[in-house]
Formats: structure tokens, sequence, C-alpha cells
């Protein structure tokens, strides 16, 4: 037995941001897959860390599917740009000094009427709105015509595309969303960190036993605690207690009063740990490390609301 033995540093994975933990165990993955005696040492503890983090890192994905907020406000706003575009074509054209071209545009203008179509509008009310009257001007043959005669038609399929792909993204992401299981990051996130606290027990306590003999300990702690401490300095910046001390404790106090004010979204990756706590926290989108700033990024796993600004559903 060797008590002098050097011991796996623990860190307080609870305070990481979700993409921040997830790139964090899958350096330790790495480390110690590429060590084959001492992934073989750590036996079944090592393959049940593996199926947790790969179970976390596929729910992280699958909420990744649906979380298509930024993508659904680009197109809504090309979408927007779009019909503005052939409002004002359509409006400038009933002035035309060609008489033929001012009566096509008269008539274009009589179907445009009839329907209320609003870019401040609720995303599937406007778009339901685009979607009928390109059916009806499509539907006649003298719209057809008239879009031709103006030189309006390019404006028009342009509309027409552009709300189409909107309605294709809203369609995907309520598809994807229908299956997905709520609280379902949260939940192996935290399996994945309770594995990840045994791997470092059974690391440390191998390493003072001498278990299995032979077997140097040294190299691939080194390799582990360099990358403990690359984290550490990641959460240091942010001002977040990182823990300190070996594994061989039960990390009392990481996940309590940690974190707060941070986005509760499982999809958003600068969402923080799942228990509240105090601190108000700022968060930067543009910092992959992000979301436990000052405490910051708390909150529950499941899911926050879709921020619509045209007053879409909820996200979860």
């Amino acid at each position: 037995m060797n008590v002098n033995a050097k011991q796996m540093t623990e860190i307080a994975t609870s305070r990481m941001d979700i993409t921040t933990v997830l790139g964090y165990f899958g350096q330790i993955k790495d480390i110690v897959s590429a060590n084959t005696a001492l992934a073989s040492a750590l036996s079944t503890v090592w393959t049940a860390f593996i199926a947790a983090y790969e179970a976390f890192d596929d729910a992280y994905a699958q909420a990744r599917k649906w979380a298509q907020t930024e993508d659904i406000e680009k197109l809504d706003t090309g979408r927007d740009q779009a019909l503005s575009g052939f409002n004002g074509a359509l409006k400038a054209m009933q002035s035309s000094p060609n008489a033929a071209k001012q009566q096509a545009a008269k008539y274009l203008m009589f179907i445009r009427a009839k329907y209320t179509i609003n870019a401040s509008d609720e995303y599937m009310k406007e778009t339901t709105a685009i979607s009928q009257m390109v059916q009806e001007m499509e539907g006649d043959a003298q719209a057809v015509q008239a879009l031709t005669t103006t030189g309006l038609d390019d404006w028009f399929q342009d509309l027409k595309a552009k709300n189409a792909a909107f309605l294709a993204k809203m369609n995907e992401r309520t598809e994807a969303q229908a299956g997905q299981q709520k609280g379902i990051v949260r939940d192996t996130r935290l399996a994945a960190e309770a594995a990840y606290k045994n791997v470092v027990k059974l690391v440390n306590a191998m390493a003072i036993c001498e278990i299995p003999d032979g077997l140097n300990y040294n190299a691939p702690i080194d390799r582990l605690n360099a990358e403990v401490e690359h984290y550490r300095q990641i959460l240091a910046r942010k001002g977040v207690s990182t823990g300190s001390g070996t594994g061989t404790g039960d990390n009392t106090g990481d996940n309590t009063g940690d974190n707060g004010g941070g986005s509760t979204d499982p999809t958003d990756p600068n969402t923080g740990s799942d228990t509240p706590g105090g601190g108000t926290g700022t968060i930067t989108p543009t910092d992959p490390d992000n979301g436990d700033n000052n405490g910051g990024g708390g909150g529950d796993d499941n899911g926050g609301g879709d921020p619509d600004p045209h007053g879409g559903a909820d996200a979860n």
C-alpha cells in the first residue's frame, strides 16, 4: 500500500454548463480509454461511466434537434423581408404608367387584400395567411398572368419559397419535440456525474492499494489532473468555485447554492447545473464555456419557454 500515491484531483462538475461538462467528460473518456491497462483495471466502473456519458451526450443531441429557435427566427426575418418586398413592389406597380401593368397590379391587390398578413403576427398565423394567398394566386389563371405582366413573379416566388422554408423548419421542430422525453437531459447528466465520481474514487483507491500490481498510475493521473486543472481555470475565469481535494470524498455541497439566474433550457449551451442557488449570473452566448458566470446558469434542465417573439408555443 502506498499512502503517498498520487491522487486524481476532484472538480465540481455540477457547476459546469452542459457543453463544458460534456467536453470535460469526453476528455476524461479519451485519456483513460487510451490507457488500456487502466481502463481494464477499472472494469465495470469504467464501462458504466462510458455508458452514462454516451447517454448524456445522446440526450443533449436529441434536445438540440428541436431547439432551433435561432434558425426559425432567421427564417422568419427572411420571410418578412420577402413579404415587405412583394407588398412594396405590388403597391408601386399600381401607379405604373403602363395601363396593362397597372390593371394587372390592381387585380393582384384585390386578391392580396383578402388576407390579413402582418409581419408581427404569431408565426403560424402569418405562415398560414401567406400560404392561402399563394394558393389562390397560383390557382387563378388571371392572377398568374398578372404576375407575369407586372414582372412581380420573382417577388412572389421569393415569398412563396421563404414561407415554405419557414413552415418546413417549424414542422421539423414540432416532430422532433414530440419525441423528446421531458427531463432526459437532466437525468442523464446526473447519472454521468455520479458515474464519473465513481471512476475518480476507484482510480484513487487503486493507486493507494497499488492494484493491479505493476500498473503505473502516475502517468495517467498526471494527465487526468492536467485536464482537471484546465477546466478549473475555465470555471475560475467566470468566478465559479470549482471544489478541491481528491475524489475520495463525496463532494458534499457541490450541488447547492452554486447557481441561479442563468438559462434553464437543457438545450442551451449556457445552461448550468441542476439545483437552484444564489447569485444572479450573466451569460455571454459567444463563449462556449459559459453559463456559470458568478454563479449563474442554474435551474432545472427540463427546458424553458420558447422565446418566440410572435407568441409561439412553449418549447417544452
